[in-house]
């Protein structure tokens, strides 16, 4: 739920910086602005359906986690010191979550495998 709130945050400050020019023409900000707000989407409702304890909630997870790794590997070769220390720990919170997927409450919590 705090990674849907972040992508979310990110899309209200990117509302805010809409109207700045950039690389990206305004019809491809506008894009991007959707697709963020639809990510925050998203990732909340498999939030609250883990929540709930629906087992089909760890597939997406598992593919959120690994593309937050892949883009945090991108960005350690980046030169600002603040945007490395952000992507390790994007980093360790993916590689965490996913071990804790698997965690024997975290199955036991989904219906996988009786609880101890």
């Amino acid at each position: 739920m705090l990674e849907a709130l972040a992508v979310l945050g990110y899309a209200i400050s990117y509302l805010g910086n809409l109207s700045s020019s950039g690389v990206v023409n305004v019809g491809g900000q506008i894009f991007m602005l959707v697709l963020c707000l639809l990510l925050a989407i998203w990732q909340g409702s498999v939030a609250i359906n883990f929540f709930k304890g629906k087992a089909f909630t760890r597939a997406p997870i598992i593919v959120w986690q690994l593309f937050q790794l892949i883009l945090s590997v991108s960005f350690l070769s980046s030169d600002i010191a603040m945007v490395k220390i952000g992507a390790v720990v994007s980093i360790l919170v993916a590689g965490a979550s996913i071990v804790l997927l698997f965690a024997p409450k975290t199955t036991a919590f989904l219906g996988d495998r009786p609880a101890q």
